[in-house]
């Protein structure tokens, strides 16, 4: 392979794991926006999404249909935690809630490996067909099922959030949840909605990723944390900035790693992550 070959495979990896990060973040936002609340088990949905999905097609499900059985099973076990677990605290403090938050996703990720054990289990492709050559560089079409996911969601989220009610109803409730409940908003349910969502979201991402790699019990921790990250890094409540993040650090991750060595990757990520807090403590796209 050429340099020129190195670098658009690089690109390629980049945009791949940055899409990756951009859904894990956005799941956060959503959550994040409607009640104030970064939800720390958001990795362990996108283990629960490929793993389910790595077991319903080992089944003899058809890849179409464990797809959508898989959302929705994850976006269930999202609302019922809010609704069982995050609900009754209402009035709790942050940090009570956010121990509560870690506490799920310990729980979450025993409970995945009592279902699925230790082993490592990877999905079958979307689809078949010969990687695409491009100068030299090999672009698999797993990877445009990943793009091609991102930009569908991200056109759904922007479309409800813009040009429904019930989107503007959730952003009512981000901006004022007790001046939305007196217009009628019931805003449990909103919640309950976000929570559901944010969890469909994150199973999403594993999904889409899981032909790419091998899949065990822990394989959410990482994800969870860069895309935390790049909701950091993007503004808290930031959708797009949270999704130009994202996709920022899967570049830098993959060049770093390409150009550089691998073990630098992570000590780069935080360090830009560092620079942007103490430069911009609100993030980069937050209009506070």
């Amino acid at each position: 392979m050429s340099d020129i070959s190195y670098l658009i495979q690089f690109l390629f990896s980049g945009i791949t794991v940055g899409s990756v990060y951009a859904l894990i973040a956005v799941s956060l936002v959503i959550v994040y926006k409607v009640s104030q609340l970064i939800c720390f088990a958001q990795g362990e949905f996108f283990v629960f999404g490929a793993l389910t999905m790595t077991t319903l097609v080992s089944k003899g499900v058809p890849v179409p249909l464990a797809f959508f059985l898989s959302i929705i099973i994850a976006m269930v076990l999202g609302a019922l935690i809010q609704q069982v677990l995050i609900r009754p605290m209402k009035n709790a403090s942050v940090g009570a809630l956010i121990v509560m938050t870690i506490a799920i996703s310990l729980a979450l990720r025993g409970l995945a490996l009592l279902i699925w054990g230790r082993e490592s289990h990877i999905l079958p492709p979307f689809s078949r067909g010969e990687p695409i050559q491009i100068l030299g560089a090999a672009l698999q079409i797993q990877i445009l099922w990943i793009v091609g996911i991102t930009a569908v969601v991200l056109f759904l989220i922007w479309f409800f959030f813009e040009k429904t009610p019930a989107g503007i109803a959730m952003r009512a409730c981000a901006e004022n949840p007790y001046g939305a409940s007196l217009m009628g908003i019931n805003t449990q349910k909103t919640t309950l909605f976000a929570w559901a969502w944010g969890s469909g979201i994150g199973a999403l991402a594993g999904m889409a990723v899981a032909p790419l790699l091998f899949v065990q019990y822990t394989s959410g921790i990482m994800p969870m944390v860069k895309g935390f990250i790049a909701m950091s890094i993007g503004g808290l409540g930031s959708i797009v900035g949270s999704v130009i993040a994202g996709l920022l650090l899967g570049l830098v991750e993959s060049y770093t790693i390409g150009l550089i060595s691998s073990k630098f990757s992570d000590t780069i990520v935080f360090g830009l992550l560092i620079a942007v807090l103490v430069l911009r403590p609100n993030g980069l796209f937050s209009r506070s």
